[in-house]
């Protein structure tokens, strides 16, 4: 018992105090020591300046000037650093955090600032009679102790910074993107501008929109918005390309373009995304439905294109649910008449004529076929997507002729009964 108390008694005993000659000489070499440590810091610290304007001279003097009064403090009173005192060192951090830059110069700063100090001390010492090996090596436990304080809460506080600073960013993202897409912006200059402070480079000719979905089986999958803006950022895409999470089902993409002929890209963008995605979800059989809205000169089209592309994934779901790309072009015609829900169904019924009649022997059958055999254009196409034997398949295209009429068979009619099926699907 004698013996643990004993223990407890060394454990709680308060640290000891540097010789008040020894502190008297350190703070009277205090501003030329601050100095010294900050052209160090300077000199052989590598500040990173490809995604900001690295720190002021002065703010790196200021930081070395408090993580010396830190020393100081603690050394002269014998106690643990205040929680002010450790703010006061972490601002450096903090400004890191603001200029989206990494923490690891920071902390590479405060080691070498923290060396030069601890050289200076000694030379300082050099020849002091109070200078004995006791008191280097209480001086050394300070200076450490003071390093490893400064560290941590510089550490913490620059992830704090971090993260406070990310929600900002990911908020002015999200205002700046939702201006776009809604048309919600006074003047393009304006814009441009807050692109350009959010480090967000906006191209000044235009965009095409794209709107996806990840579909699993055959649904949309509930956070496939977030895991394809993943798979996006893993592509390789030119400068000015935005990708944003409008909902948790949908990733909307900004593809910049000069002319109509760079909607190309983005459709190649989409054989990449699918791609990938695919491959990503392994047994899940994950795969992109995607609309490409058409391109329209400056940032004010963005919001018509963004219109189209989510009507042609509208669209294509219902018509192409297998595909994986939709274009607005190419749904024109059905979304022009699907406007008009009464002229639509008045066509529809006119070139369809007996096939709606549930009177029609094998209406079903036929109405299959007929869609099989207009998709893919010949009897053998179409016999294998239904798979069945091409004698089958004659036999009722013999019937469709049958109800239809003769000129079933004719270009122009054909090219109206496949619209009237594919509206068929959007009324």
């Amino acid at each position: 018992m004698a013996r643990a108390a004993t223990r407890v008694a060394a454990k709680s005993k308060p640290p000891s105090q540097l010789p008040p000659a020894l502190m008297a000489e350190l703070e009277r070499r205090r501003a030329g020591l601050a100095r010294h440590m900050a052209r160090a810091v300077v000199a052989v610290v590598h500040w990173d300046d490809s995604t900001g304007v690295p720190p002021q001279r002065e703010a790196i003097a200021k930081a070395c000037e408090a993580g010396l009064d830190l020393f100081l403090a603690t050394a002269r009173e014998a106690r643990p650093a205040t929680p002010e005192e450790l703010r006061r060192v972490a601002q450096l951090g903090i400004l890191q955090a603001r200029s989206s830059q990494s923490v690891e110069p920071i902390l590479a700063a405060y080691r070498i600032a923290a060396r030069v100090a601890w050289e200076e001390i000694l030379r300082a010492w050099r020849g002091h009679p109070e200078a004995t090996p006791e008191a280097i090596m209480l001086t050394a436990n300070y200076v450490f102790a003071a390093l490893d304080q400064v560290a941590a809460e510089v550490t913490k506080t620059y992830l704090h910074a971090r993260e406070q600073h990310m929600q900002r960013g990911t908020r002015a993202r999200a205002r700046l993107f939702h201006a776009l897409i809604s048309d919600n912006f006074d003047s393009e200059l304006e814009l441009q501008k807050q692109a350009l402070a959010l480090n967000m480079p906006i191209a000044a000719g235009g965009y095409v929109a794209v709107v996806s979905k990840l579909v699993i089986g055959n649904r949309d999958g509930a956070r496939g918005g977030e895991a394809l803006a993943e798979v996006a950022g893993s592509l390789e895409t030119p400068r000015g390309v935005i990708h944003h999470v409008t909902d948790p089902t949908t990733l909307v993409t900004l593809w910049p373009a000069e002319s109509a002929k760079d909607g190309e890209g983005a459709r190649q963008f989409v054989t990449q995304l699918h791609k990938e995605a695919v491959e990503r979800s392994g047994a899940a059989r994950a795969r992109v439905r995607a609309g490409v809205g058409g391109y329209h000169p400056g940032l004010r089209g963005i919001s018509r294109s963004y219109l189209e592309a989510q009507q042609a994934i509208e669209a294509g779901r219902k018509l192409r649910p297998e595909a994986v790309s939709h274009g607005h072009d190419e749904v024109i015609p059905h979304l022009v008449l699907a406007q008009n829900p009464r002229l639509a169904e008045r066509f529809v019924a006119h070139s369809l004529g007996p096939l709606l009649d549930p009177k029609t022997r094998g209406r079903e059958q036929l109405l299959e076929t007929l869609e099989a055999y207009l998709d893919h254009g010949s009897v053998k196409d179409a016999a294998a997507a239904l798979n069945l034997h091409r004698h089958t398949v004659l036999y009722r295209l013999d019937k469709l002729r049958d109800v239809l009429g003769p000129e079933f068979d004719s270009p122009a009619s054909r090219l109206r009964l496949h619209l009237a099926l594919d509206l068929r699907r959007l009324i």
